[in-house]
């Protein structure tokens, strides 16, 4: 991916901190502290090193995935196949739906919000969708038991989608749709 680099440069800097930290405490703590203490001072620098760790290596992945989410279509459009699933699954989430990846019997996610269940098949396409996405996850839908069917694409779909989507009640989220979700974000 291509924000990798930002978390793992706050990962260096947080542990390089840790590790100055540590050797800085080593050599100013028995300066203050009488020698029967250092087992308490050490316990308590263990600790806190590794709550430091910890909050800066969780923040490093907030932070990935905040740069993440803020791409563009144009960065969608250069994404593998499993990149934009992991992109529409983190998506989601942030529109506040709790998502669990399944990518079988014609769906890839199953998402649920306010009591609902919607079965959910990522199509990342050069080309426009056709009808087999949409057939798919409609299957999907009652295999699920979900409440509703999504085809979401980074493309467009094909009029016999589009007219097979509208007769089974399977929602079609295209390209224009999919921008107008990131802008939310």
């Amino acid at each position: 991916m291509k924000y990798k680099n930002e978390a793992d440069t706050l990962f260096d800097k947080t542990l390089l901190g840790l590790m100055g930290f540590l050797i800085v405490s080593h050599f100013v703590l028995p300066l203050v502290i009488q020698p029967r203490d250092d087992f308490f001072i050490i316990i308590v620098i263990i600790i806190i090193s590794v709550a430091v760790y910890v909050y800066f290596r969780s923040d490093g992945q907030n932070v990935k995935k905040r740069k993440f989410l803020q791409s563009d279509i144009k960065e969608i459009d250069t994404m593998q196949k499993v990149e934009f699933k992991l992109y529409v699954e983190e998506l989601f989430k942030n529109m506040g739906y709790k998502v669990n990846l399944i990518g079988d019997y014609g769906a890839d996610l199953l998402l649920k919000k306010d009591g609902k269940s919607i079965a959910v098949q990522v199509k990342k396409y050069s080309k426009t969708v056709g009808v087999t996405s949409v057939q798919q996850v409609f299957s999907a839908k009652t295999y699920y038991k979900a409440n509703e069917a999504w085809v979401v694409t980074n493309n467009t779909f094909t009029k016999n989608a589009c007219d097979l989507a509208k007769k089974s009640g399977v929602k079609l989220v295209d390209r224009g749709q999919l921008i107008h979700f990131m802008s939310k974000i």
